[in-house]
């Protein structure tokens, strides 16, 4: 009787022990502001709006990943308790949705950045024809264009008027805009500025240069474009095959499940072989000018 209740006695204290250690855990990555939990979360948060602000979205990451917390604890709740099939699936799609689409939208921003380059270098010199000053000259540019780099010029305007220099301002738009052509615009204007020469000419033959290399891209995605479609065959085919082969036998696959690790080593050599010629083959397509 009497190691009977020792032995539970051990039981309720290795239990509290366990309970109060699990409690120091939770308090230490939430309890204060400098745990682990709130660490991440500011990076996070940080990341958001960051990518936000290059997009000119002023808005606070808090709420955006505040609901992915929720909709990441809804899914995993209803898929412990068998409520939501393929709830990894789901919370996976949440927890990188909002970065994959920041990154689509920045993509498509620099696509257009790098489109107007050209004409914003080519209408800057014609303003240099009209104004000496070259902030005036901005100032002109940046509110007869429009789209992606008209923001962005209005914005490095807005700067210098709240005391940021010229090229401060200048250097920050290239850091921001992550668009190569539109950096090689700025980064010949911010030359031209420090070293002395003719503005006009620069930037004349800057976007005479950005046209030539628009027009070899061009060719380029012209010629590249047969290996592109058969890249897209390559991925897609295996899938098809496989799909289709289990449709039509659905044992087809069985020998390979049922053979030990012989049948998991040829699955996994096939998968990585495909993966490696997948690689390759966007390497070999891919020319940079």
């Amino acid at each position: 009787m009497t190691r009977d209740l020792s032995a539970l006695s051990w039981k309720w204290f290795a239990m509290g022990a366990f309970t109060a250690a699990l409690a120091l855990v939770v308090f230490a990555m939430v309890g204060t502001k400098k745990g682990v939990v709130f660490f991440y979360w500011g990076k996070y948060t940080d990341y958001l709006r960051r990518r936000m602000r290059a997009l000119h979205l002023f808005r606070p990451a808090e709420p955006i990943a505040g609901v992915q917390l929720m909709s990441i604890l809804f899914c995993s709740g209803l898929g412990a308790f068998g409520r939501l099939p393929f709830w990894c699936v789901a919370v996976v799609a949440i927890a990188i949705g909002p970065a994959v689409v920041l990154e689509r939208r920045t993509r498509k921003r620099i696509a257009e950045l790098d489109a107007q380059a050209g004409s914003f270098a080519l209408t800057l010199a014609n303003a240099l024809k009209a104004t000496p000053a070259i902030g005036n000259a901005l100032d002109h540019v940046a509110h007869l264009m429009d789209g992606a780099i008209a923001q962005e010029f209005q914005l490095a305007l807005k700067e210098t008027r709240l005391g940021r220099s010229l090229d401060e301002a200048l250097q920050t738009v290239v850091t921001r805009a992550r668009s190569p052509k539109l950096a090689t615009v700025l980064v010949s204007l911010l030359i031209g500025r420090q070293v002395g020469g003719n503005l006009i000419k620069t930037l004349e033959t800057t976007a005479a240069t950005l046209r030539e290399l628009e027009r070899l891209e061009g060719v380029l995605r012209q010629r590249t474009a047969e290996g592109r479609m058969q890249l897209w065959a390559m991925g897609i085919a295996p899938f098809a095959l496989c799909f289709a082969a289990w449709r039509l036998d659905h044992r087809y696959f069985e020998p390979l499940m049922t053979n030990g690790i012989t049948g998991y080593v040829c699955v996994g050599g096939a998968m990585i072989t495909y993966c490696g010629s997948l690689i390759a083959a966007r390497r070999i397509i891919s020319v940079d000018l």
